[in-house]
């Protein structure tokens, strides 16, 4: 008897994922992480921080953001 570990779902093997809580659950997050990028880049909300702090945090959140979204476009190919 040959054992094939990790196959359980094999008859379901190349067939599309429907989309799951955990890709709409990613683009929400992407949304916030784009979101917060705007918000300490671009507008005045957050004006009590030193500006070179702001910056840093915005391209972070952008850059994350970004990553994310690609990480996300790969996993539903």
């Amino acid at each position: 008897m040959e054992e094939k570990y990790g196959h359980y779902n094999e008859d379901n093997a190349g067939k599309k994922k429907p989309l799951g809580m955990n890709i709409v659950f990613g683009m929400i997050m992407i949304a916030i992480y784009l979101g917060m990028s705007y918000l300490l880049l671009f507008t005045t909300l957050f004006s009590n921080l030193y500006d070179i702090v702001r910056y840093i945090m915005g391209v972070v959140f952008a850059v994350y953001g970004l990553f994310r979204g690609y990480r996300l476009f790969v996993g539903i190919k």
